[in-house]
């Protein structure tokens, strides 16, 4: 039963992801591509990359919560929460036990998933904002670590744990929002 609660959770991991890179790509294409673009062929290159890293990083930070958030809403885990919170165990023991033995596939599948596009920026060596392919904009999030590193693996190298820490960071703070609401609302707790 574990195996099967691991292997869906892997697969929605997957899923997840790959929605979250399509919305982001379909968001940057309306509301930021022509305005990299322009930036890009004016020779306003570190503009646009500037552009582009924030939105990486802002599209990262809301994937991240909306994906966390979305994991704490089932039934089981606030049952779950609100076991460990009366048996007191600390924080950081509640966020390993709930989180930290995730990253065990989740690390892996992340770097799995960024290996199209850096064998793409391995071979391509030049990406060009202003003129994108759709399989480009597909990794805006991480484009511009590739860019600004100039090198794919470098750029592999950066996007994998900052992607990481972000999602670590969120599910921290999303733990703590969570953990404090479960006992501001539970009469048996307070």
């Amino acid at each position: 039963m574990k195996n099967k609660k691991t292997i869906t959770a892997i697969l929605f991991y997957i899923l997840a992801i790959f929605a979250g890179h399509l919305a982001e790509s379909v968001i940057y294409g309306l509301a930021l591509n022509t305005i990299v673009s322009e930036l890009w062929r004016d020779d306003y290159r570190s503009k646009a990359v500037l552009i582009v890293a924030v939105y990486g990083i802002l599209a990262s930070v809301a994937f991240c919560v909306i994906y966390t958030v979305i994991g704490t809403r089932s039934v089981e885990y606030r049952e779950a929460l609100k076991a460990e919170i009366k048996s007191k165990s600390p924080i950081f023991s509640v966020f390993k036990k709930f989180y930290l033995k995730n990253l065990i596939y989740e690390a892996p599948v992340y770097a799995a998933f960024l290996i199209p596009y850096t064998l793409f920026f391995t071979f391509e060596k030049y990406v060009d904002l202003s003129n994108s392919f759709a399989f480009e904009k597909f990794y805006t999030q991480e484009t511009w670590a590739y860019i600004v590193s100039g090198h794919a693996i470098t750029g592999f190298l950066i996007s994998v744990p900052l992607f990481l820490l972000i999602l670590y960071a969120v599910r921290f703070i999303v733990l703590l929002i969570t953990r404090k609401s479960i006992i501001d609302n539970s009469v048996t707790l307070q």
